[in-house]
């Protein structure tokens, strides 16, 4: 391959790939752009729908199924991020970029190194596939997004699974990076980084909101319920490391030069931190995810150079940094969940004239409302723990219980997970609301700006997150369930409870420890002795598998034998060809 800089770089441009000058000139635009920015949860939840049980659930974590009707089993899409690195098509159309990135160096050791394993192809997705198909019965689509080939001077063509029937039909769609790339952001094209896809995915078209992402290398291992994933009671299943990020600096270049994930889970914590306060947050685990496209492409459009930045990235690691998408979704979730709350009480339910701000005899409710959450705060047992009731409440709502991820830590039905180690017995009204909140004198007027319920609601949600999860917990002890002690009164105030309501079922969500084996596969012996031995001979179950390839070995010989033994893994565990397998393949 020549190592001299391509010339059709400044040809005119193609949809798949636009010319260098639009490149450039949305990377200038994003440098232009706000880090982040504030969505109103007016304006979040105006095209959300309520179907009339929501209210009932949320102030009392009750189902009537008689009157409502028991639920349907809800459809989920299947979404994997896939490249074959072994073709040549692709070396082809992708070196003509990694000549033009800023990564490159003049000896070629970037280029050489900068990832055979991350575009090896062992042909794990046709097996994952087969695992999706066995395994999930709701399975509503599987979308595959996978790169163009050619060059600007050629018709592009997309990269196509070779084992592939051409009768997939719609359940199977293959969809290029220009198909599904929003479109003022489509000059960022071509990218050969699974983060900038990742940050894109959320767009592909599909009837339903529900997706579960997937890189090729993760195969279900067992079979699933929808609920293992996602039930319309509850929300998405997410599920977590045990290391936490809190970066209170902007990241610099030595952050950027750590291993693997943690340039992305450091710079996306420094604009988590900004926008929702410090605090500790854990990454997010590495298997399949669970998420909504409408709740996804909020979470990006809150961050919005960092996201443009993040889809012109090429190659990981072009900027330094990248908006991680797992980790900056699952926690915005969670942080508007309980943001929802403190807007719910401090803006509407405690100010009930609605003049903006509390008034003493406003601010002596709150008190009361406090003291009497205080007083159950000793009792473990007071509050009902519904995450020990999951399955339960499920099955009795006429929804499948979980089949694999029976491990459920927490759900937001039972507050904000933030408050369950809050240590709140030192709440002080006066350091945490506002500074004389508890006092009536000549120098704590009502309109004193102190008392702004907005400058309240900052204080809490962003300032001093310590102070609005104790606010929280004290307040939903007022109560054995539900939220109720801190929504809107229902007849006084309905537009905004109608909002809150909304945005306490968008922002739902579930943690749970996940039933799934990463494995970092670096030879046929391991895969051997570690794999085969347990998962196909002696039969040992696992809910979901992650083989991430980590070979370093060269050797022609070796990564045949890996080759070799990872296709007897995978015929061990799925030997049955999915409907979506051309039948010469099957053959």
């Amino acid at each position: 391959m020549s190592t001299t800089h391509p010339n059709w770089i400044h040809l005119p441009d193609t949809e798949a790939f636009p010319s260098y000058e639009k490149y450039t000139a949305l990377v200038d635009q994003a440098y232009g752009l706000p880090d982040l920015v504030y969505i109103p949860l007016e304006e979040a939840v105006k095209d959300d729908v309520l179907h009339g049980w929501e209210a009932e659930w949320l102030v009392n974590v009750t189902y009537d199924a008689q009157r409502w009707g028991l639920f349907r089993e809800p459809r989920i899409d299947f979404v994997y991020t896939w490249v074959n690195g072994s073709e040549k098509a692709f070396q082809d159309t992708k070196h003509p970029y990694e000549l033009n990135s800023t990564l490159n160096d003049k000896e070629g050791a970037w280029i050489s190194s900068h990832g055979e394993n991350r575009y090896r192809d062992w042909d794990e997705l046709k097996y994952s596939v087969r695992s999706v198909e066995k395994y999930a019965p709701f399975k509503n689509k599987i979308q595959v997004l996978v790169n163009s080939l050619g060059t600007a001077e050629a018709n592009a063509t997309k990269q196509v699974p070779t084992w592939l029937s051409g009768s997939a039909g719609n359940a199977f769609e293959v969809l290029a990076q220009e198909e599904y790339f929003e479109p003022d952001k489509k000059g960022c094209l071509a990218t050969f980084n699974s983060i900038s896809i990742e940050n894109q995915l959320h767009n592909t078209n599909s009837r339903v909101d529900r997706l579960f992402a997937l890189s090729d290398d993760m195969l279900l291992g067992r079979p699933h319920a929808a609920s293992d994933l996602y039930s319309p009671l509850f929300g998405p299943l997410v599920a977590f490391k045990t290391n936490a990020y809190n970066t209170l600096h902007k990241p610099n270049e030595a952050d950027a030069k750590r291993f693997g994930e943690k340039p992305w889970l450091i710079y996306t914590s420094w604009l988590l931190n900004r926008r929702f306060g410090a605090r500790k947050r854990k990454g997010q685990a590495h298997f399949g995810h669970s998420l909504s496209r409408r709740i996804t492409r909020e979470a990006m459009q809150s961050f919005p150079g960092p996201e443009l930045l993040s889809a012109c990235s090429r190659f990981r690691g072009d900027f330094g940094f990248q908006l991680y998408t797992w980790f900056a979704t699952f926690h915005y979730t969670i942080e508007r969940h309980r943001e929802a709350l403190l807007w719910s009480y401090l803006i509407h339910r405690s100010d009930p004239d609605q003049d903006g701000y509390l008034s003493w005899d406003e601010r002596q409710q709150v008190v009361k409302d406090l003291e009497e959450g205080l007083q159950n705060g000793s009792k473990s047992s007071f509050r009902a723990r519904n995450f020990y009731h999951y399955s339960d409440i499920l099955e009795d709502a006429g929804l499948e219980p979980p089949k694999v991820n029976l491990d459920i830590l927490w759900t937001s039905m039972d507050g904000p997970a933030m408050i369950k180690d809050a240590d709140c017995f030192a709440f002080d009204v006066n350091e945490c609301l506002a500074p004389g909140f508890s006092a009536e004198d000549s120098y704590s007027h009502r309109d004193t700006p102190a008392f702004s319920t907005a400058a309240m609601l900052d204080r809490v949600a962003r300032q001093q997150p310590e102070c609005g999860d104790c606010l929280v917990k004290i307040l939903l002890h007022k109560v054995a369930k539900g939220f109720g002690p801190l929504l809107p009164n229902a007849n006084a105030q309905p537009k905004a409870y109608q909002t809150v309501l909304k945005a306490l079922m968008r922002y739902q969500y579930v943690i749970s420890e996940p039933d799934g084996l990463f494995v970092m596969v670096t030879d046929a012996e391991q895969v051997e002795t570690t794999l085969i031995k347990r998962l196909v001979t002696k039969k040992k179950k696992v809910g979901q598998l992650c083989l991430n390839d980590d070979v370093s070995s060269t050797d022609d010989s070796d990564v045949l034998a890996l080759q070799s033994t990872m296709k007897a893994l995978f015929e061990g565990l799925l030997p049955d060809a999915s409907q979506f397998e051309a039948k010469e393949e099957i053959g």
